[in-house]
């Protein structure tokens, strides 16, 4: 990756970021109060695993500013839902915590534990993208990279760790957003994962050379002795 595309791919983190946090302040009437202003400092911090990303895996981040060169190859299903998640994780979720969570709530024990957790999902995705140099955006299968399995960090794990993360995240803006409806999206963007990654899982068993001997040796998709 360049470094134009390293400010490029930055950019767009952050104005997706911004919006979201604009979301929450017309959601809220404008009062961020401390929960959000303690989710949001985290959220955007946590873009400088990027920096560390661009020097560690420069191969993968190329890969995933790829996006628009591989949205041929790109099944139907994973457009949709792809589409879902960025709409529902990036900006409703906040509209909706803005609008039903209590600005007046203090920074108590569980949302600093879902602080912690969203920084703990965010630190498995890094660690992911590290591992994993044919982790794209997108589903897609890639011969011409000559992909092969990925078997090392947390893939030991769980055959689908990145999406593991998105769970934790799932669990983590609950956790400093209490409310129904906070955890009625949540809960989608969840459904969302759970079936892009049976379907992902389904492909790779079919199309990709050593996956199902993989399956034999990592049982679990998203979370270890669940599913």
């Amino acid at each position: 990756m360049s470094s134009k595309g390293l400010a490029a791919y930055f950019v767009r983190l952050f104005a997706e970021r911004a919006i979201g946090l604009l979301l929450f302040l017309i959601g809220s009437g404008w009062v961020l109060g401390s929960r959000g202003a303690s989710w949001f400092i985290v959220y955007f911090a946590a873009i400088g695993s990027v920096f560390w990303l661009y020097r560690a895996a420069p191969d993968t981040m190329a890969a995933r500013l790829a996006i628009t060169e591989t949205k041929d190859a790109t099944p139907v299903w994973d457009k949709v839902l792809l589409a879902t998640f960025w709409l529902l994780a990036y900006f409703v979720v906040y509209w909706v915590a803005g609008v039903t969570c209590n600005p007046a709530l203090s920074l108590d024990v569980v949302a600093v534990a879902g602080l912690a957790l969203y920084l703990l999902s965010s630190a498995l995705t890094a660690w992911a993208l590290y591992e994993n140099r044919y982790a794209e955006a997108v589903s897609r299968l890639q011969a011409e990279r000559g992909q092969i399995v990925c078997r090392t960090g947390p893939y030991a794990y769980v055959r689908h760790p990145m999406y593991s993360a998105i769970i934790l995240w799932c669990v983590s803006v609950v956790m400093v957003f209490p409310s129904a409806w906070v955890a009625a999206v949540a809960g989608a963007v969840a459904l969302v994962i759970v079936i892009r990654t049976a379907l992902e899982d389904s492909m790779l068993t079919r199309s990709l050379d050593g996956y199902s001997e993989y399956k034999d040796k990592v049982r679990w998709r998203l979370v270890p002795f669940v599913w």
